[in-house]
């Protein structure tokens, strides 16, 4: 059997209403060298027949079932499991490329062999399919200094739509992948920027709904829940990132002296980035709170 050289991983569960627009913007890619690995996580809608009508059409697109709900975590680790082109990428049922997005990704991992994952900038649109904005994805992962990639990982990373770039896949099984906490897309592009740099696709190819699994998990118990179902009585805590991200530089192949730098990253700069973005996310709470027409500043 041929290997395909892509692999694009779809894990999902309950999609019906948005995996067809997402299969839709795969199967079209200009890039056609590619196996589409979609992961159903025991929905109970008609995702599964939706994505077996267009597995009959498609031989590239290759179907797993599951018999119970085990999480997404394990969901999107089960599908990268099953893939095995030498670049891999995670799909979100709910989002969409345009086509040359896997073509301009695999031409910028051709060009620079030391970047372990591209990715391009990215539009934003609201559940409805409204453009809210378009943003630049650039998280400044550039360079040969690995804790300089950190650093730059760290401070720049506001929204984690570099995760699901085109990435080496024998760098990215290498890593602890999406691990069963909440924000564990974080600590995983914070990993994966001590295995090498992030190449910039400067187009807007990327087309993402806003925080869709997070509306649709508004606690913090059902959100964890999302992640793995057995952790739902364990909300998320700090230490799950600090710890991740410190077993990760542990296990990068890299020497002594960079490790302790990275080490010095994450003593020194995590902690007065995470308590940014907690605040951030506190005061986007407080303001979704307010009734129509109340002036929070009052």
């Amino acid at each position: 059997m041929t290997t395909a050289r892509v692999s694009i991983g779809l894990p999902v569960y309950n999609g019906e209403n948005l995996v067809a627009e997402a299969l839709e913007s795969l199967v079209s890619q200009t890039f056609e060298d590619l196996e589409i690995v979609v992961a159903d996580n025991a929905s109970t809608d008609r995702t599964l027949e939706i994505v077996r009508e267009f597995a009959a059409r498609d031989p590239r697109i290759i179907v797993l079932s599951s018999d119970r709900n085990r999480g997404a975590a394990w969901n999107y680790n089960r599908v990268l499991d099953a893939c095995s082109g030498e670049y891999f990428r995670w799909q979100a049922h709910d989002d969409r490329v345009l086509p040359t997005a896997t073509e301009r990704c695999v031409q910028a991992l051709d060009d620079d062999p030391g970047a372990v994952l591209a990715h391009p900038y990215t539009r934003l649109i609201e559940a409805s399919g409204r453009l809210v904005r378009d943003y630049p994805d650039d998280l400044g992962a550039v360079g040969d200094d690995p804790a300089a990639r950190l650093r730059s990982t760290v401070q720049r990373l506001t929204y984690c739509h570099p995760v699901f770039g085109l990435v080496r896949r024998d760098a990215l099984q290498r890593t602890a992948r999406i691990a069963p906490f909440v924000g564990s897309d974080v600590t995983l592009l914070y990993e994966l920027s001590l295995y090498g740099r992030f190449a910039v696709v400067p187009e807007y190819l990327f087309v993402a709904r806003q925080a869709n699994s997070i509306r649709a998990n508004p606690t913090k118990r059902s959100l964890t829940a999302w992640f793995d179902p057995d952790r739902s009585r364990r909300p998320p805590v700090p230490v799950d990132h600090a710890w991740a991200t410190a077993v990760a530089i542990a296990r990068a192949p890299l020497g002594g002296a960079d490790k302790a730098r990275c080490a010095a990253v994450l003593a020194t700069v995590w902690p007065q980035e995470y308590g940014r973005r907690v605040r951030r996310r506190r005061r986007r709470e407080r303001l979704a709170a307010q009734p129509a027409g109340v002036n929070p500043a009052v």
